[in-house]
């Protein structure tokens, strides 16, 4: 069963939060793309990567033999039907506390078996930053349409039509309203129309909880109808694309879809750069892996950014928050026992997510690079 973004994101700070009652957890990405094949490669797949990963973390042969019952339940998982949609599918097994969790996802995963002591939850948080929702606002003087798209599609469309077609020759036998009002297109009914798309417009965003809004319409249009709207909507407005009249639905989301990609890769240039603007004493900005992780032990990070491909191997405290890039038998921070993480910036974002900070990830960005790759802005400086 495909899962939406919400329910996503309740589904991560569990995940995040969540602790071995056994030796680990197994989690488990997959790309389930057709083009991949997947169900023809994932089971040898998955069994060779799970002995390379035991074999490297030296488990024993009954603890193996624990996460082998835990590798099976995924083994049956992947033999049933996924969603046609599913382009990705990730799974968490701690069969000793009996816990068990599936996400199908709409883009494709890195193949990866991970067995740490929380589940690797990065994947699944780069997924939500790529699965918030948005509406298209499709405009014209006279129709116009608002569509809210998840990461599925269009999940919801509204139709709205100008003030001249609230009556019709079907009703009155005689010459529709629309027509009569046609030729002239007077100004102060499509206002009325723009004002009338504007409120359904808030409606929905305030309802559905996007916070983007793609306009899809004539320039001319365009800024006349946000010369009508509040400016509250207006500011969600982050893109526009031109109205055509032949392209499909399809095709018009496609459009928006791209369109919100480069507004949002805008968006964390911008959040990279006032971090680096922030950093210093008395700013709220913080950069490098050792300085994040600090604010993160003092529950300072309200939202962190982490560069899509920075990732390093290290070592976790099994009894505080400490995360080091060095190997330690004993943590520097506790003194308790430490255990080999694949990826040391995962652990910083599972932090972030148990302390209910907002995590956004950034590709391609040279402040970032600048700055190491991650960063965040501090709730208090």
């Amino acid at each position: 069963m495909s899962d939406g973004a919400a329910a996503i994101r309740e589904k991560l700070k569990e995940l995040a939060g969540a602790h071995a009652a056994g030796k680990a957890f197994l989690s488990v990405t997959l790309s389930t793309s057709r083009l991949d094949d997947w169900r023809l490669f994932a089971p040898a797949f998955l069994n060779s990567e799970f002995n390379r990963v035991t074999k490297e973390l030296g488990i024993s042969k009954e603890d193996k033999r624990l996460l082998q019952a835990d590798l099976a339940h995924v083994l049956d998982v992947i033999k049933y039907d996924v969603d046609p949609r599913t382009q990705g599918l990730a799974v968490f097994v701690d069969g000793t506390a009996g816990y068990e969790e599936r996400i199908e996802l709409p883009f494709r995963l890195m193949n990866r078996v991970v067995i740490e002591p929380s589940p690797h939850v990065r994947p699944l948080a780069h997924a939500l930053s790529l699965l918030e929702p948005f509406v298209v606002a499709r405009v014209s003087r006279d129709e116009s349409s608002l569509f809210l798209v998840d990461e599925w599609g269009v999940a919801k469309e509204d139709d709205l039509t100008g003030p001249w077609l609230r009556s019709s020759d079907r009703e009155t036998g005689e010459l529709s309203i629309k027509e009569y009002y046609a030729a002239a297109r007077q100004d102060t009914l499509v206002d009325l129309h723009f004002k009338e798309v504007g409120t359904a417009l808030a409606k929905l965003l305030e309802e559905s909880g996007a916070g983007r809004v793609v306009l899809c319409a004539q320039h001319d249009i365009a800024s006349a109808f946000r010369r009508t709207i509040p400016a509250a909507v207006a500011g969600r407005i982050v893109a526009e694309i031109p109205f055509d009249a032949a392209a499909t639905p399809g095709q018009m989301v496609a459009s928006a879809r791209q369109a919100v990609q480069e507004a949002r890769h805008e968006e964390m240039t911008a959040l990279a750069t006032r971090i680096k603007e922030g950093l210093g004493r008395g700013g709220r900005g913080v950069s490098g892996f050792d300085d994040v992780l600090g604010a993160l032990g003092r529950h300072q990070v309200q939202t962190l950014l982490v560069d899509r491909n920075y990732r390093v191997p290290g070592w976790r405290c099994l009894e505080c928050s400490w995360v080091g890039l060095s190997a330690a038998e004993r943590c520097p921070a506790c003194g308790g026992a430490t255990t080999p993480v694949s990826d040391a910036v995962g652990e910083l974002v599972r932090l972030a997510i148990v302390q209910n900070g907002r995590v956004e990830v950034g590709e391609d960005i040279p402040v970032l690079d600048e700055l190491g790759g991650v960063a965040g802005v501090l709730r208090y400086s």
